[in-house]
């Protein structure tokens, strides 16, 4: 007979195995055994209890710390009532006091002032020389002095019409360079403005390269199912986005024959309300059409009633065939004598 095991932590130093729906064992002498550890012996139960349908197992938990991992799988065997199930351990804090796995670390920190000097650069803009200025000499145009003393004698006429015949003679040569030296200097000017206003040649661009290759195509990236596939069942069951993801994982290891893992994760996706993994578990523990060698080591029909039940008030259509095949087999059962099988038609044919 193959039940659902359930473990969790009570006081320090204990756990609790919760066996679903076999509360009728209640006072039977019972002991727990891990087959995958041939060191860990077996361990008897310190105390019994009912919960509803599930009896309620305590035992000493406080040496298991050192060989189990808690978040991990392990499987649990309960010999006297044939039951062997695959579990997550939980975390257990020991009675001695010392945690496994926590470390105590003191750290030193140290404060480190630095000053950083930031210097602003000093931006010089560029000094604007300005255009030459052609300087022109200035012609100065002495005027002859009047003469206003009187003569005293006739004889200094001559030497007065001598000298304002050399300033009459001077400003004529002065005159004369001004003219020749002035007038190309506005074609000059103009030159240099034409010069200016020539529209600047712009430049050739350069042919553009023709694109002759279309761009690679970007590679796909991995799906999120298979990102699961390299993940262990602890961080399938917090990662994954819905429940129809893990059910898909689990029917997948199972494939894979990892039938440990593939069981707990149909289970947790079947514990929130996902019927395809309801129904994969009912097929998987109905005696109907059970296989031996496979992910369940025997079947259980409770289970698989129940399984089915479950799948079928939560609206899939699928079940209703097997469901039926395993109650027509019940009633057969109970017909030759099977109380068992008249207790299940009972607890979930109402």
């Amino acid at each position: 007979m193959s039940s659902q095991l359930k473990v969790f932590a009570s006081a320090p130093g204990e756990a609790v195995i919760a066996v679903v729906g076999q509360a009728e064992h209640y006072g039977n002498k019972l002991t727990i055994s891990f087959p995958q550890f041939s060191s860990i012996a077996s361990q008897p139960v310190l105390q019994q209890a009912v919960e509803g349908n599930d009896l309620l197992l305590t035992i000493d938990a406080d040496s298991l710390g050192d060989i189990l991992e808690p978040d991990s799988p392990y499987q649990i065997k309960i010999p006297e009532l044939e039951c062997v199930a695959t579990v997550i351990w939980p975390e257990i804090i020991a009675r001695r006091g010392n945690s496994k796995g926590v470390i105590n670390t003191i750290g030193a920190s140290s404060k480190t002032t630095s000053i950083i000097e930031e210097k602003e650069e000093i931006k010089t803009q560029p000094e604007i020389q300005p255009e030459p200025i052609v300087q022109s000499e200035s012609v100065i145009e002495d005027e002859a002095p009047l003469l206003h003393e009187e003569t005293k004698s006739s004889s200094s006429m001559p030497f007065i019409a001598s000298i304002a015949a050399i300033f009459v003679i001077a400003g004529a040569g002065g005159a004369f360079w001004y003219i020749q030296h002035k007038k190309p200097q506005p074609e000059a000017k103009k030159e240099q403005a034409v010069k200016k206003e020539e529209p600047k040649k712009e430049q050739p661009k350069a042919p553009e390269i023709a694109k002759t290759q279309p761009p690679a195509a970007p590679k796909p990236e991995p799906s999120f199912a298979e990102t699961l596939q390299k993940m262990s069942v602890p961080d399938v069951i917090n990662k994954a986005p819905n429940t129809v993801l893990i059910t898909k994982e689990g029917k997948r290891r199972l494939e894979a024959k990892q039938y440990d893992d593939g069981v707990l994760l149909l289970e947790n996706a079947a514990s929130k309300g996902d019927v395809t993994a309801m129904l994969t578990l009912g097929l998987l523990y109905s005696p109907v059409n059970f296989k031996e060698g496979g992910a369940i080591p025997s079947p259980d029909m409770r289970e698989a009633a129940r399984y089915f039940q479950k799948a079928v008030e939560g609206g899939s259509k699928e079940a209703e065939a097997p469901r039926a095949s395993l109650k027509e087999w019940l009633m057969k059962k109970a017909e030759s004598g099977d109380d068992m099988a008249r207790l299940t038609l009972k607890d979930f044919w109402k």
